[in-house]
């Protein structure tokens, strides 16, 4: 008779154990490569939208700083929500593809703009400052740097902003988060006045993964 060879019920399960200790060993890097991946691309088209927005109100306007609000400061704010909503809709929201805008339920001090692709934009009534959150999730487990990040639209600076500390912010462009930066690389990381990506608030991390070329570096402080 013919002997065929086979694998006995021992061979197979030491077989599919060590597959799955490869699996268990990999899975969570690839996960999170995959976060880094969504991450960055939605960063850049953010990025991208905004600008194309505010090129084209340039275009209808004129220079930015011509129809750039004065809502004050974050400590002095002198337009109302509903104020800075108005005026988000007519120069840069009109130039979106978004599905609405609606005044924060849980942030009165703000408003929220929903895109197309879920990720969405948190504008403050005093306008400047913007958290890009990556998809509704981020709403509810905000985990600065990782998938919120901080920008802002300063194309003149008002009351209460110092020019010594808006050298790289102050551009009449939609920006990564850089008040205070110092213009290094370390500065992004170890800011010493807790924006730094890794510190206390994490604003400058949007900021770091442009600087590295819209990519999420080795040393990046923050687990994804």
């Amino acid at each position: 008779m013919k002997k065929e060879n086979a694998f006995t019920l021992a061979e197979v399960l030491i077989t599919l154990g060590i597959i799955g200790i490869v699996v268990a060993m990999t899975l969570p890097t690839l996960i999170a490569n995959h976060r880094k991946q969504v991450t960055v691309t939605k960063l850049k088209k953010i990025y991208t939208v905004m600008n194309q927005a505010i090129n084209m109100s340039v275009a209808e306007y004129g220079d930015v700083k011509n129809w750039a609000a004065d809502c004050g400061s974050s400590s002095n704010t002198t337009c109302t929500t509903e104020e800075a909503m108005e005026w988000f809709n007519k120069y840069i929201g009109k130039n979106l593809q978004i599905i609405k805008t609606e005044k924060d339920p849980n942030d009165e001090k703000r408003f929220l703009v929903y895109f197309k692709d879920g990720s969405i934009l948190g504008v403050y009534r005093y306008i400047f400052d913007m958290a890009f959150y990556i998809d509704s999730s981020a709403l509810k487990n905000i985990r600065a740097g990782v998938n919120s990040f901080n920008f802002n639209f300063k194309p003149v600076l008002f009351e209460d902003q110092l020019p010594e500390l808006n050298i790289y912010a102050q551009k009449s462009t939609f920006e990564p988060y850089s008040w205070s930066w110092d213009g290094t690389r370390n500065g992004l990381i170890h800011a010493n006045n807790g924006y730094g990506c890794g510190e206390k608030h994490n604003a400058y991390c949007a900021k770091l993964i442009q600087y590295e070329g819209w990519q999420i570096p080795k040393d990046y402080p923050l687990k994804f």
